[in-house]
C-alpha cells in the first residue's frame, strides 16, 4: 500500500490558496527556511519538527515553481502528509 501512495503524495502538486510543505536544504536553521518562503512571496503557517521543513501558504497558482526559484527543495500539498496541519503554529 505504502508503495503506492508514496508516489502518489509526491505527485500532489499544491494548489493555489492550500497549504504546501516546503522541504529545504537540510543545513537551513527556522530563519533560513522562513526565507525561503518570504521570497516566494508566502506566509509561514506552520512549524515542523525539522528546521529545514515548513507549512506555508499563498494565493498565487505558481507559488510551488517560486518555491523552488528560491531554494526550496521539495513541494507537497501539506493536506496530503500526514501531521503537517497539526504542528505548531510559527
Amino acid at each position: 500500500m505504502l508503495s503506492v501512495a508514496l508516489p502518489l503524495l509526491l505527485l500532489a502538486s499544491p494548489q493555489a490558496g492550500r497549504p504546501v510543505l516546503v522541504i529545504a536544504a537540510p543545513w537551513l536553521s527556522p530563519a533560513e527556511t522562513a526565507g525561503v518562503v518570504a521570497d516566494a512571496g508566502g506566509a509561514l503557517l506552520r512549524g515542523t519538527p525539522f528546521p529545514w521543513a515548513a507549512v506555508a501558504v499563498s494565493d498565487g497558482a505558481d507559488f510551488a515553481a517560486k518555491l523552488r526559484r528560491a531554494g526550496a527543495w521539495i513541494t507537497l500539498d501539506a493536506s496530503r502528509v500526514p501531521g503537517c496541519l497539526n504542528a505548531a503554529p510559527v
